[in-house]
């Protein structure tokens, strides 16, 4: 891409925000409405694995006081120290054990994701993804299969077989032109195996078979999706090598989408890793979240940056910023004309209250 490369960034508020958000039983979770969706979920006569999960975790969130309803990630770190501890310093056995804490939260939050999405495939998604090519690089904290489910008719479309080289786990083939797909939180298509992240996906086609939530399943403590601990242990196996690998991809970006990414000010970590790949550099920034709030941390981290605002997606996809048009991303593809006519993005329009979501 003539060391101009372009790199992506997904949140919680993406997969939010797919075109088929209200098709189904449930949209995609946030942290803020994740027990709300969960208790829309309905269980199968009898009860199966994932509905115990379910109902184990809504009667842990209730002996807790009412305000940890509005953050799953608060909840489950309250009820997983409580347990850790438990054990530690008490002299009985806890009623829940760490481990089981773990096990439960990660069956059900794979159950309200595979609710939410199922088989779709996002069109937001994939015309996004049709304008990245060979060298561009997409960072997703999500544990969804939305980004590999719009990748893939990119993919296909360019002749590209499925890899786990795709996730930056392996070495990439040359001339392989298709954007790298960083999940810095781990996949509900991966497992672990012997301490290194392993993809189940064999082919592009697995995607039609099954939804493909299996990210519960874990080796103890293991899990190859980041439970949603405060800190999160990125400096450890397996997930090192992955941040490094992610890292090293946005020191060369000149090009910052973001989509959907709140920069959690608890993801102290993650926003380390943003600030030292990208910041002392005059990048071009361009924010597609409805967070007022969201848009002015992304702005304050990178002051220098060139800066472009969007309400939601198809404010971008309808009006891009001249480089992220299709042909103007350099190396960029897309089959979708540019726009005839731009319109500003004021980030003091009036918008509708949104929870906060990584």
């Amino acid at each position: 891409m003539n060391g101009s490369q372009t790199a992506l960034i997904l949140g919680a508020g993406a997969s939010r925000g797919v075109k088929y958000a209200h098709a189904g039983e449930c949209p995609s979770p946030l942290d803020a409405d994740f027990f709300d969706l969960l208790q829309r979920l309905s269980p199968k006569s009898p009860p199966d694995h994932d509905d115990q999960a379910v109902a184990f975790v809504l009667e842990r969130l209730r002996s807790l006081p009412y305000e940890f309803r509005r953050s799953m990630e608060r909840t489950f770190f309250t009820l997983h120290l409580r347990a850790y501890l438990s054990k530690k310093l008490a002299e009985e056995q806890p009623a829940d054990t760490d481990q089981a804490i773990m096990a439960q939260f990660a069956r059900a939050i794979q159950k309200l994701l595979r609710t939410a999405h199922g088989k779709r495939v996002c069109e937001y998604h994939r015309r996004l993804f049709e304008l990245l090519a060979g060298g561009d690089v997409i960072v997703s904290f999500n544990y969804d299969l939305v980004a590999e489910r719009a990748l893939r008719p990119v993919a296909e479309a360019r002749n590209i077989a499925f890899a786990s080289a795709i996730y930056g786990l392996d070495p990439l083939p040359p001339q392989m032109d298709i954007p790298l797909l960083f999940k810095l939180h781990g996949s509900s298509n991966w497992n672990v195996h012997n301490g290194n992240l392993r993809v189940r996906t064999k082919e592009w086609r697995d995607f039609d078979r099954t939804p493909g939530y299996r990210g519960y399943e874990g080796q103890k403590y293991a899990f190859p999706i980041f439970l949603p601990f405060w800190d999160k242990r990125i400096e450890q196996a397996p997930w090192l090598s992955l941040w490094k690998n992610a890292f090293h991809q946005l020191q060369r970006a000149a090009q910052v989408i973001v989509w959907g990414y709140s920069l959690p000010p608890t993801d102290i970590k993650a926003q380390q890793v943003f600030a030292l790949a990208l910041g002392g550099r005059k990048i071009r920034l361009c924010v597609i979240d409805p967070s007022v709030a969201t848009r002015e941390r992304w702005r304050s981290l990178f002051p220098e940056a060139q800066y472009w605002e969007y309400n939601s997606i198809p404010d971008f996809l309808g009006f891009p910023p001249p480089w992220a048009a299709p042909g103007g991303i350099p190396g960029g593809r897309g089959d979708h004309p540019p726009p005839l006519a731009r319109r500003p993005v004021s980030s003091r329009q009036p918008m509708p209250p949104r929870a906060a979501g990584g």
